[in-house]
C-alpha cells in the first residue's frame, strides 16, 4: 500500500516537472509578475490534468508512466475539474501547507487524498482495475 503512495507522489512530481515548471519559467521570460505570475501557471497545471484524465482514460502523463488511472465516482469532468482545482490548496501563500498538513492526515487515516475525497475520486494502479473489472457492482460505479 505505502509504494502506492511513493507512485502516485512520483507521478504527481512528472506531471508538476513537465508542466508547471515550466510555467513559472516562461512566466518569468515574460516578465510576468505580481497575481498572474503564481496564478497562470497553476490554473494551466489544472487544465492539462482536467483535459489529459477526461480524454486519456484517466491518465496524464505521469500517470501513463506510473500505470495508475483517476477514477471519478460521480463521473464527468465536473467533478474531475473540482478535484484539480483543489489541487490549487496547496500552492495557497500561508495555509497552504495546513492543506498539505490535512492531506498528509487524510492519506494516513483515511487511506484518500485531500482533492480525490473533494472530487470523489479515487486512483487506481492499472493491476488493481483489472481486479475490480472482474466484479460487475464496483465497475458500475466507476466511470472515468
Amino acid at each position: 500500500m505505502k509504494s502506492k503512495w511513493i507512485v502516485r507522489l512520483l507521478a504527481g512530481a512528472i506531471d508538476l516537472l513537465l508542466l508547471l515548471i515550466p510555467g513559472y519559467m516562461v512566466m518569468t521570460v515574460l516578465k510576468v509578475d505580481g497575481l498572474l505570475y503564481n496564478l497562470l501557471p497553476q490554473l494551466l497545471f489544472a487544465v492539462y490534468n482536467v483535459i489529459s484524465i477526461t480524454s486519456f482514460n484517466g491518465k496524464t502523463i505521469g500517470k501513463f508512466f506510473a500505470r495508475l488511472s483517476v477514477y471519478s465516482e460521480e463521473g464527468g469532468a465536473l467533478h474531475l475539474g473540482i478535484r484539480e482545482v483543489s489541487k490549487l490548496l496547496y500552492f495557497l501563500p500561508n495555509i497552504g501547507m495546513l492543506f498539505l498538513g490535512i492531506n498528509l492526515f487524510t492519506c494516513l487515516f483515511l487511506n484518500r487524498t485531500l482533492h480525490d475525497w473533494i472530487g470523489k475520486s479515487q486512483v487506481l494502479l492499472d493491476i488493481e482495475k483489472v481486479t475490480l473489472e472482474k466484479g460487475d457492482s464496483y465497475e458500475k460505479r466507476l466511470t472515468r
